[in-house]
């Protein structure tokens, strides 16, 4: 008799259980087709869009790209989450930057204007100190709170000591940028009492859950960290011969007019270390998109090193053309 009940309520929890996902999977698809309304221009906006921007240092300037094709897709951001540099964007654009804003800060430095913002320290926990690009980004984001932003925002940041992850939502903007963006060994990390907080990107590249938890009903990811396509096409293994190996030596020297500096090192440590990094959070960032299921993933390929701040228009390109390219499939549902 026991196991007759024991039976009848496995049953029961199991009907239950799949009522529930039925209810979800349908909520999803309604949202989806309300989401296909919008950018058909037949209804209004009546439901919360959520933006999680990723990290990527400089292949982060596709974001301006990305919010760009948003808007002209008549599409309204209501709250952002953003990892490293998606933050950077994300924050100013929450702040009420303009994306032609952002785009012309973002094209307009030359090697010498970024060089003037690296403060370059030793001994110490990085190699770039990260105050003026702190004091940078607070100007630009003229000294504004978190919580007083035109959009509710929040960044991630990473106890690098015991490897959890932060959110940050009140207080200074720049300041949290900054922490959010303290790529390991390249910047001095931020600090709070015990803790050590450097990049978010570093366990959280795409902080898809992080917008979730601020309650939007529908999340657009930004993944600039994307492999290219025809990286799919390789074979799993390559093989080289030993024999061929050489010892690799960096070469410095001052770049010439039509030369960036960031390839006269060819590369140096500093960007050896930055793309070790870059190249986990790429890697962390492809499963976590898969895992997370956001209702729209924009995968950005931008085809420019971590370290490349000087072509920003290239990302930026790459970045509109594929969310152009993403929002036209949602709209008529290939």
């Amino acid at each position: 008799m026991k196991l007759r009940y024991l039976k009848i309520l496995v049953f029961v929890c199991f009907c239950l259980s799949e009522g529930v996902a039925s209810d979800n999977q349908s909520d999803s698809q309604k949202l989806a087709k309300k989401f296909q309304l919008v950018l058909q221009g037949k209804i209004e906006q009546d439901f919360t869009v959520g933006l999680a921007l990723g990290a990527g240092a400089a292949k982060g300037f596709a974001h301006i790209g990305v919010l760009e094709a948003l808007e002209q897709a008549g599409v309204r951001i209501d709250m952002i989450a953003g990892s490293s540099m998606g933050s950077v964007i994300g924050g100013g654009y929450a702040a009420g930057l303009s994306v032609q804003t952002l785009s012309e800060v973002a094209r307009d430095p030359d090697w010498i204007d970024v060089l003037t913002l690296i403060d370059p320290v030793f001994p110490t926990r990085g190699f770039i100190d990260g105050q003026k690009i702190e004091q940078f980004l607070d100007d630009l984001f003229e000294h504004k709170k978190i919580e007083d932003l035109t959009i509710p925002f929040a960044a991630t940041t990473v106890d690098i000591l015991n490897g959890e992850l932060y959110i940050i939502n009140s207080g200074n903007l720049a300041k949290a940028a900054r922490a959010s963006s303290s790529i390991p060994i390249v910047f001095n990390p931020q600090s709070l009492g015990k803790l050590v907080l450097v990049d978010g990107g570093m366990i959280d590249p795409v902080p898809i859950d992080v917008v979730r938890s601020m309650g939007a009903d529908y999340i657009i990811a930004v993944n600039v960290l994307a492999f290219p396509d025809d990286s799919r096409d390789q074979e799993n293994l390559q093989y080289l011969d030993a024999d061929l190996l050489t010892n690799s030596k960096s070469h410095w020297h001052f770049p010439k007019s039509n030369e960036s500096w960031y390839t006269a090192g060819q590369p140096n440590m500093a960007e050896i270390a930055h793309e070790t990094v870059i190249l986990s959070m790429s890697l962390i960032a492809a499963n976590q998109v898969a895992l997370a299921k956001p209702d729209m993933l924009i995968n950005v390929s931008t085809g420019l090193t971590a370290w490349n701040f000087l072509e920003a228009e290239i990302a930026i390109q790459k970045g509109y053309e594929k969310a152009v390219e993403v929002l036209e499939k949602h709209k008529y549902n290939k």
